[in-house]
């Protein structure tokens, strides 16, 4: 899952940039130590893994939320899915469902599955009274 890092962007918008300066804002306002080199490495980078204690700092120092921060985004959310059992279909297969549609395919008939065009379907064939709907 791709995971977007605002925290660099929000201290930002508060006015600090410096590591240092963050650092000593964390220890004023929680007791919890946090090297200046640990504060750069959260800013610079998206880390791999973060302690608990450090994040309850940050929120605690900076009155943030999770959420303001940190987000996971699930992958679902960035790409339409494919339609479940759709597949690309060989050339072969596609040039001669192509031909069956524009009635170049001898003997099938206008009126059967394949020839009535890919992506149509006939309901009256589900259902008799359906044309009178229509």
């Amino acid at each position: 899952m791709p995971v977007i890092w605002n925290l660099r962007g929000r201290l930002k918008e508060r006015g600090i940039t410096r590591a240092s300066e963050i650092s000593r804002i964390i220890l004023d306002r929680t007791g919890y130590q946090l090297s200046v080199q640990a504060v750069c490495d959260l800013l610079n980078a998206e880390p791999k893994m973060v302690r608990i204690e450090t994040i309850k700092a940050f929120c605690d120092a900076f009155y943030f939320r999770l959420s303001d921060f940190f987000e996971v985004v699930p992958i679902a959310a960035q790409k339409p899915q494919q339609i479940r059992g759709q597949r690309e279909r060989p050339d072969s297969l596609k040039a001669e469902l192509g031909q069956l549609a524009s009635g170049a395919g001898g003997k099938h008939s206008q009126k059967s599955g394949l020839s009535a065009g890919i992506g149509k379907v006939d309901f009256a064939a589900f259902y008799p009274d359906a044309r009178k709907f229509s």
